[in-house]
């Protein structure tokens, strides 16, 4: 998946010591071991090698990812529960997706905790618990090289919809200092998706092909696979059956208008 980082200006923050030691923290965990676990599970994702313990690790590294994000946060004087920040993780940080969307890292938490404790509590996890049902360290099953997350009215693969994307959202950056850190912890940079319309120059007739191809070919908006790889109509989301999703998506107005640049004499009846 391409990105973009969308900055917005911030007033600056003076870097004491405890705040760059934050930031520096942060960034080893990104390169020493987001990126490595996410390259890695993209590579068996891909070839269909997923063991259980494969996805159990991948989840506890994402799952620690919010204490290194919540020291820099601290360090900055922002003060937050570990649950808030948890709670309100996917919408500050942008981990999207088409079914489970701004729910991923409460999965993730709740997924871990499960492993640590064999059964999510409950009583903490009381909103996850309505949504998902009762989730416990037998919720994530091999399955084909892959691993399901099957619990009450979900059934999906675990690893394309849900630690993928959240390893891709939190992992390719390339801070450099730590001031662009603390515009990351504090949510100021985004994580976008280019869509078709952001590759090529719109205005260009002779990328008008390319831009019809691209969009005619787009991957799913869930588990980012192309249409004949796509396996979304297999598992089952909050009771119904998934299917795949576009991502790119384009109005009448806008097929017309590539259209025409491909053969003026295009015309629709």
């Amino acid at each position: 998946m391409a990105i973009t980082q969308g900055m917005h200006p911030q007033p600056a923050i003076a870097i004491t010591e405890v705040i760059q030691q934050a930031c520096d923290d942060y960034r080893h965990y990104i390169e020493f071991i987001l990126e490595p676990a996410r390259d890695e599970l993209e590579g068996k994702v891909r070839n269909d090698e997923v063991k259980l313990h494969h996805a159990f690790g991948a989840n506890l590294i994402l799952a620690h990812s919010v204490d290194y994000l919540q020291a820099v946060r601290t360090a900055i004087g922002i003060k937050e529960t570990r649950k808030d920040l948890v709670k309100a993780f996917d919408e500050k940080f942008s981990i999207a997706g088409a079914y489970i969307d701004n729910r991923k890292m409460e999965l993730i938490d709740a997924i871990n905790n499960a492993l640590k404790h064999i059964r999510v509590d409950p009583v903490r996890y009381k909103k996850l618990g309505d949504q998902y049902g009762q989730i416990s360290f037998k919720s994530l099953i091999e399955d084909e090289g892959g691993v399901v997350c099957h619990i009450e009215k979900y059934r999906f693969d675990y690893c394309r919809v849900v630690l993928l994307a959240a390893l891709r959202a939190l992992s390719n950056w390339n801070f450099e200092l730590a001031e662009d850190v603390l515009d990351f912890a504090q949510g100021h940079i985004t994580f976008n998706t280019i869509t078709y319309s952001d590759t090529y120059d719109s205005d260009d007739p002779s990328t008008a092909i390319d831009r019809m191809i691209e969009l005619c070919s787009s991957p799913c908006m869930n588990c980012e696979e192309e249409a004949e790889d796509c396996r979304c109509s297999q598992y089952v989301f909050d009771g119904e059956e998934g299917h795949f999703d576009p991502l790119h998506s384009v109005s009448n107005e806008q097929f017309e208008f590539i259209m025409d640049q491909i053969s003026p004499s295009y015309s629709r009846s």
